[in-house]
């Protein structure tokens, strides 16, 4: 592998750059076990790219949709997408074919996220709507859709889906939908709405944003929501009361655009040209990472180091515990919109590399291995069981970061505790959106 290798604090040129995409790169999804990264374009088109190689190998484009891409996700063998278009399609990575269209919402496609059971996705046309992911004894396209979630008054953008006890008994349909399990989704209207998934009611609305909600994210346990937004503040919620548990005004002096929880910790970034660090405790800014110039899109805590891409068109490795500028990336010629990180061997050696993402429709690939002292973690084969999965990060998680911050007491008040893993939307390489076109 080749090293790209600069002196810390000094900039760092791309090992790659990728052309083949003839519109802005939207978004971006690694498989989880880094072998496969996927990106989606202004061009209408996804493609497949593997991680394994240098230079990346390209696997393969996904032709179809009929306007921009805007969201995307790898399960298993599969490649979810959504469109402008207003359709989700599911896509055989093998054979590059399309093997179902899901349709039925009449706006952009803004969020997707798929259990293996379910895709759930929100929408420019105000609902949330959760889909059958195996449609083999599907007749009519329409029945795939299995619930609309209606209530928003405005474009419904984050998502999450908090699974609850796993009864082991299937329903009517002979599907798995507990009692317990959550859909939360936040809108423009200012407000975020809990929702059985279950009976497709709303539980909760959640008033007290002044303006559009762009992202949030829960404490690892799901029993905490954290949303920000356009009117610069960040609220932590209790989701079992739907309660208010901390305001923090003007957390950032511009709209807030991304918002990641890591264990006792909590990342942002917005149009005030910074990413913070929080301690979940009391919501307290212990790190502004600055040096930027422009609006910080998204952001992504890896190994002791914050990455953050911006529309000042550089890539920024900060350390995450002092906020030092280590490493700054050059190359990009307009805005950069989405990252990852991926962790491969090659000739017994592991390798760390950032792809990314930018309007000027390249995907470009980053040395990253030198930043961080820690030796990074290879991802194994997936397990499909999904609660033991999350429930296996979540100690890693614990493991790498329980030096960094005290027991959180929001956990300790926060209720009832949600079993399971929570899937969220959020992926690092995820843009928020802004505008209401």
């Amino acid at each position: 592998m080749g090293s790209g290798a600069s002196k810390e604090g000094l900039e760092g040129e791309p090992l790659e750059t990728v052309d083949v995409h003839t519109g802005g790169i939207n978004c971006m999804s690694l498989s989880e076990d880094s072998s496969l990264l996927v990106t989606g374009s202004d061009d209408k088109t996804v493609r497949m790219w593997s991680t394994k190689t240098e230079p990346i190998e390209d696997l393969g484009v996904l032709e179809g949709h009929t306007s921009f891409i805007q969201c995307a996700v790898v399960y298993d063998t599969y490649v979810i997408t959504g469109s402008k278009d207003t359709t989700i399609k599911r896509w055989d990575m093998a054979s590059a074919d399309c093997e179902f269209t899901y349709e039925g919402h009449t706006g952009r496609i803004n969020r997707l996220i798929c259990t293996g059971e379910f895709i759930f996705s929100t929408s420019h046309d105000k609902t949330a709507r959760a889909w059958l992911f195996d449609t083999e004894d599907v007749d009519d396209p329409t029945d795939a859709c299995i619930r609309v979630l209606e209530g928003h008054t405005s474009v419904v953008s984050p998502l999450i889906f908090i699974p609850g006890h796993d009864t082991g008994i299937p329903d009517e349909n002979g599907l798995n939908i507990n009692p317990g399990d959550l859909i939360v989704t936040a809108s423009f209207d200012n407000t975020v709405k809990v929702w059985s998934f279950d009976t497709g009611a709303c539980l909760k609305t959640l008033k007290g944003h002044r303006k559009p909600i762009t992202c949030m994210d829960t404490d690892p346990k799901g029993r905490i929501l954290y949303t920000a937004g356009q009117d610069r503040c960040i609220i932590a919620w209790d989701i079992n009361m739907g309660k208010k548990m901390k305001v923090v005004e003007d957390a950032h002096t511009g709209a807030i655009l991304y918002l990641r929880v890591v264990n006792r910790l909590m990342y942002t970034s917005g149009t005030d040209h910074t990413a913070k660090c929080w301690v979940r405790e009391g919501l307290e800014n212990t790190r502004t990472y600055k040096d930027h110039t422009d609006s910080v899109a998204c952001a992504k805590f890896h190994n002791g180091i914050l990455y953050t891409v911006c529309n000042d068109g550089f890539v920024r490795a900060f350390d995450a515990k002092s906020g030092a500028l280590k490493r700054k990336y050059k190359g990009h010629e307009n805005a950069v919109t989405c990252l990852t990180v991926c962790v491969n061997e090659y000739e017994g050696q592991v390798y760390t590399r950032l792809m990314t993402g930018g309007n000027d429709s390249t995907v470009r690939v980053w040395n990253a291995t030198d930043l961080s002292d820690k030796i990074p973690l290879i991802q194994q084969p997936v397990d499909r069981d999904y609660t033991r999965v999350q429930s296996k990060r979540l100690d890693e998680l614990n493991q790498h970061l329980d030096d960094y911050m005290p027991d959180d007491s929001l956990n300790k008040s926060s209720g009832q505790t949600v079993p399971g893993g929570i899937k969220n939307n959020l992926d690092d390489s995820d843009l928020n959106i802004i505008d209401a076109d």
